[in-house]
């Protein structure tokens, strides 16, 4: 009876037993061990609740494996139930390889679960893999924002910050050309102002030198 009930158990999740309570099979969660790069895979566990259930669908399935009337199956069951009531303190009945039953020094009915085979728990390789394009949250300073809005704001602050050669460079192409106009139109040198003053001083002379004469 007690591999019966245990195999019922794994199958369905849940065992109900009269008088007793009910067993329930909880799922268990993944644990990742970052150092060894690892998942460990998630452990179920055997819940324990003095909580009755109907236990018309584990009766059925105990005269069909049987191959008893489910009459005989109740009575089997109930058997079984009335052993782990008559439980003495430090006593356990077992329920295969599910785990056993006790009673504490207080006479409270307790479960407890067996060891899940290693081979049932396999470990799985874990290496953290991150896409360029994916977004990823953070936290700047009491900012709650994410990688592509931060993206964003560091390729407006950059160009913003480097154009002040661009200005540098244009301003001195601009003069550059200038200097290069003027003496391309003007390849005797001097400026403007500096010609005309210096054709006046000579007019000025040979006038004085005329009158001289």
């Amino acid at each position: 009876m007690e591999k019966l009930l245990a195999t019922y158990l794994f199958q369905h999740k849940i065992c109900p037993l009269p008088t007793v309570g009910t067993l329930v099979v909880r799922p268990g969660i993944a644990q990742a061990n970052s150092a060894e790069k690892k998942i460990l895979a998630p452990i179920p566990f055997i819940e324990y609740s003095d909580q009755e259930m109907s236990t018309g669908e584990l009766t059925h399935y105990i005269a069909r494996y049987l191959n008893v009337v489910e009459q005989k199956a109740e009575e089997l069951l109930n058997h079984y139930c009335t052993a782990v009531h008559q439980l003495q303190v430090s006593e356990e009945l077992g329920l295969a390889t599910a785990g056993s039953f006790y009673k504490d020094e207080q006479g409270v009915l307790h479960f407890k679960q067996a060891a899940i085979p290693a081979a049932f728990l396999p470990e799985v390789a874990a290496e953290r893999v991150i896409h360029a394009d994916a977004v990823h949250h953070m936290v700047v300073g009491d900012t709650q924002t994410n990688t592509v809005a931060m993206s964003e704001l560091l390729n407006k602050e950059a160009p913003i910050k480097s154009r002040w050669w661009i200005a540098a460079l244009l301003l001195f192409l601009i003069g550059f050309s200038l200097i290069f106009y003027y003496y391309s139109r003007h390849p005797e040198g001097g400026f403007g102002n500096e010609r005309r003053t210096s054709t006046s001083i000579i007019t000025t002379i040979n006038a004085s030198a005329s009158t001289n004469q």
